[in-house]
This record gives C-alpha cells, structure tokens and sequence, in this order.
C-alpha cells in the first residue's frame, strides 16, 4: 500500500467551483483560515492541512474516490501547500503551462466535490520502477495478464511489442 503524505478535509465549496473546474480544467484549494476573500467562490477549501513529504511527479492526487497521477510540480508547491494550505490542480499534461504554485496530474474527468471528502497525496507505490521497460513472456497467458493488470493499476502503459506483453513504466 502506497504511503500517504498529505491529507486535508473539504469544509467548503466555493460557489463558482463546479463551473470554474469544467471550464479552466483547475482547481484552488486554500486553507479556510487562509484563503483570500476575492478567492473563496473559486476555491474548495480545507482545514487539517498535513504535508510530511515532497510531492513529486509519479506521486498520485487522491480527491475523494477519484485518482489522478501527478506528472510535474511547480517549484513553490511545497512552499504553498505548507505557508498558506494552498495549491492549483491543472487538470492536463501541458507541461509548458506549469505555473510555480501549480501541480498538473493526468488529464481525466475532475470529480464532484462535497464537504467531508478528503484531498491527499499518496507516494507512487512503483517509484523504483520509473523510466524502466518491463518485457512479460508467460506460458500461462491468464497469469502474464494479471501481472500486467496490478502494473497498469500501478501507473503502468500497457505497449504493442515482441513478447506476450510489454509494458512501459512511466
């Protein structure tokens, strides 16, 4: 099970959020204590604001029952996240859109919000496997298709190639 290291509790949903996310694929989170008063409509907020790692690309954003892989992260995230409770979700792999206080995670449906789900942030349970080519060549067909399954779950790209199945870890 992948640890978590950041974990926060919705207490509020701005007024504009759900139409805010849908149109710019974006969501600001603030600290409730913290968050500006022109702000709070677009914002979902939080209180319990706990980070104990660096969040790094490859680590997954957990909003509610939602998933969503990390793929870059702004240079004043950590800084943001722990001085104000804040960060903005891109919800897209525009890497020249990264602002400084922005995380951009894979570009899928954005969930509905609601007070009481919690935001985390869990370490990528395949870390060590990052950047690396995995080649599966099984006599029993059933057994090379679940080893790729828990890899696929696990931020894995199921690829085209010579063996039973070949599997590119991102």
């Amino acid at each position: 099970m992948a640890k978590k290291y950041y974990s926060t509790k919705i207490v509020g949903i701005g007024g504009e959020v759900a139409k805010f996310t849908s149109l710019v694929k974006m969501l600001v989170i603030f600290d409730d204590s913290m968050v500006l008063p022109e702000l709070r409509e677009f914002s979902v907020l939080h209180s319990g604001n706990k980070l104990t790692d660096v969040i790094k690309p490859g680590d997954v954003l957990k909003v509610a029952d939602s998933e969503f892989k990390i793929l870059s992260v702004g240079n004043e995230v950590n800084n943001n996240i722990k001085s104000l409770g804040h960060i903005v979700i891109k919800f897209n792999d525009d890497k020249d859109d990264l602002l400084e206080g922005s995380i951009h995670v894979e570009d899928k449906p954005i969930p509905k919000f609601r007070i009481g789900d919690e935001i985390a942030i869990l370490e990528a349970s395949s870390a060590t496997l990052v950047g690396k080519t995995a080649a599966l060549t099984c006599g029993d067909k059933s057994l090379c298709e679940a080893v790729a399954q828990i890899l696929k779950e696990n931020g894995a790209e199921i690829v085209e190639g010579d063996a039973d199945i070949v599997i590119n870890i991102k």
